[in-house]
């Protein structure tokens, strides 16, 4: 969700809370009111962005996107979009990425939009975001390297292989669903209809990574979007999303986002 204020068919108002330059990026971190609105328009740069409270609806190039809180998303430029904030506003951080670096970029150059999920995006763009908010004379050269991490994070996306007809996406529909308790290899294999060795040596194959660490990153990302859109307890998401208790989802959520459950909910929170 791009959502640089514009000069034209928007209602509502953007409170900037941080901005950063870091080489040819500019890092921002905006509140926008919950009557904020834009109508169709479009941007000279593309953007990542980090929603962190909140949320609302747009539409992009014709593709209907709803975005809250724990999305990174990216969007390039010139992308014909209209956006409308939801009820209780929406806190997002905008990477702006230069228009003509994109065009430049050969694997960039044909992604349009990509939410980023499964991957380690959440982690970098929540250090980004402590870069912005904490900065010292390595900054700027610190966010420069992060925003690089995260481009890498939408080529990889882009290039992952979309496994999501025939069996393998009726595993990944399984592994999606079932995240409260455990899942066998000869659950998955009895309704895929395949040998188990099989549905495990493929699986990696397309998905590149194997069935287990799959369905662990389904719950931990699952675990982070309700740490992110509610105030329940660490302990009772981490029963509701499948780990043994508090501690287990700290071990993993740590190891996956570099960060803490609590650590997480307190920076996507912060003003």
């Amino acid at each position: 969700m791009i959502l640089i204020p514009m000069q034209h068919d928007h209602a509502g108002d953007a409170e900037l809370l941080g901005d950063l330059r870091a080489g040819p990026f500019r890092v921002t971190h905006k509140h926008y009111t919950h009557d904020f609105a834009q109508g169709y328009h479009e941007h000279d740069a593309g953007s990542i962005d980090f929603v962190l409270e909140g949320g609302g609806r747009g539409v992009y190039a014709g593709r209907e996107i709803e975005s809250c809180a724990g999305m990174v998303e990216f969007f390039r430029e010139e992308i014909r979009h209209k956006f409308v904030g939801g009820g209780g506003g929406i806190r997002t951080m905008h990477v702006l990425l230069p228009g003509d670096m994109l065009r430049d970029e050969e694997g960039l150059r044909d992604i349009a939009l990509e939410t980023l999920t499964h991957t380690r995006a959440q982690g970098i763009a929540l250090s980004l975001l402590a870069e912005l908010h904490d900065p010292d004379e390595s900054s700027a050269l610190q966010a420069e390297s992060l925003i690089h991490e995260l481009i890498d994070e939408v080529t990889r996306a882009a290039a992952r292989p979309r496994a999501r007809a025939g069996w393998i996406g009726a595993v990944r529909d399984v592994l999606h669903e079932v995240h409260d308790r455990p899942v066998t290899l000869a659950e998955l294999a009895e309704h895929a209809g395949v040998h188990r060795a099989h549905l495990a040596r493929v699986f990696k194959s397309k998905m590149g990574v194997s069935v287990g660490a799959y369905h662990r990153a389904v719950r931990a990302q699952l675990a982070a979007q309700r740490l992110a859109r509610s105030g329940v307890s660490i302990a009772r998401v981490a029963h509701e999303t499948g780990f043994a208790d508090q501690a287990h989802l700290t071990r993993v959520f740590r190891k996956r986002y570099g960060i803490t459950p609590s650590a997480y909910r307190q920076r996507l929170r912060r003003r």
